[in-house]
């Protein structure tokens, strides 16, 4: 990766509050496992990710760490206040805080009939992204096909396409070709690698799984020089410890389990016992020095906050605070 388009991409995805990994039906085990990989990787440096792919089958997902992940962009996190005849009766909306309670005041206009609570209704919706990850995909077409109407994004969210062959459009602000890359894994490894995010041995095994898959076990046929260097980088961070490296799966590891459990289960399971993961409010992943991602959330992190929790941040047509 060339100097202008990792500064560009790093920018970005420091930026970035929401990201979404679209992986495309057709890039099999292989494309599977570096949209895991990259979740993983990305959740890590403290990012709200989703990730869509085709649903695995039951051997795949016993052979991938995050597969439960998939898909988990249908839970509902932001709340939607809703007011009904708003342009007849609403002047403008402040907000402050009682103690510990966020108080909303939606204003009325002179001369209005004013707001009844029956106009108004609460509802959640899924944060949009950001930035997006398409793996796989050769065409905006279809990328659309694989987004859902509530994910739909405007030609402000940067796209970046991750692509083995040559695509048919150049839909995204940045691609990564990897036309002398052997698997996606394998791109996706000189990807994390560029951009100095995070990789442990669950993140390796997914990758190393991917290559491993691709290229038949590593037939002498399909493995150039550049894929053994990536395999032997992997090797760094011990995807040989990993759970599913010695063919156990995660209800075999903690004691009392039940030895044998249904497809479904065995797919929740295929993770670490929550003893052993890295706490999901940690923003920050500190295994290895500081990446470029994490030097910039933390200068942000160490500007004095001007509201106590909860935060409040303005939105793009946002209202005057009330005083």
């Amino acid at each position: 990766m060339d100097d202008y388009l990792k500064r560009q991409t790093l920018d970005k995805l420091s930026k970035a509050r929401s990201i979404l990994i679209a992986v495309e039906k057709d890039s099999n085990f292989d494309g599977l496992a570096a949209g895991l990989a990259l979740y993983s990787s990305l959740k890590k440096v403290g990012k709200i990710v989703i990730i869509t792919a085709k649903e695995p089958s039951v051997g795949d997902a016993r052979r991938l760490y995050s597969i439960d992940k998939i898909g988990g962009g249908s839970l509902k996190n932001d709340l939607v206040i809703t007011v009904n005849n708003a342009v007849k009766n609403v002047d403008k909306v402040t907000y402050y805080l009682d103690g510990e309670e966020l108080k909303i005041v939606v204003h009325s206009l002179p001369d209005s009939n004013g707001i009844l609570t029956s106009d108004i209704s609460l509802g959640n919706t899924t944060p949009k992204p950001d930035l997006i990850f398409a793996i796989g995909f050769t065409s905006q077409a279809q990328l659309k096909q694989e987004i859902t109407h509530e994910q739909e994004i405007d030609s402000s969210v940067l796209t970046i396409a991750i692509n083995l062959g040559n695509m048919t459009q150049k839909f995204a602000q940045i691609h990564f070709d990897g036309q002398l890359s052997t698997s996606y894994c394998e791109l996706m490894t000189r990807l994390l690698r560029d951009l100095s995010l995070p990789l442990d041995e669950d993140i390796s095994f997914n990758l190393y799984s991917g290559i491993q898959s691709k290229t038949n076990a590593f037939s002498p046929k399909l493995v150039s020089q550049s894929t053994l260097e990536v395999v032997q980088y992997l090797l760094k961070f011990s995807p040989g410890k990993a759970n599913l490296a010695n063919g156990q799966s995660m209800d075999t590891v903690s004691l009392g389990e039940p030895a044998h459990r249904t497809p479904s289960q065995q797919i929740n399971k295929n993770k670490k016992p929550p003893a052993l993961q890295a706490p999901a409010d940690l923003p920050l992943y500190d295994e290895f020095p500081q990446t470029p991602v994490e030097n910039v959330e933390i200068k942000e992190n160490l500007k004095e906050s001007w509201l106590k929790p909860p935060k409040i941040y303005r939105g793009s047509k946002s209202f005057d605070r009330e005083s």
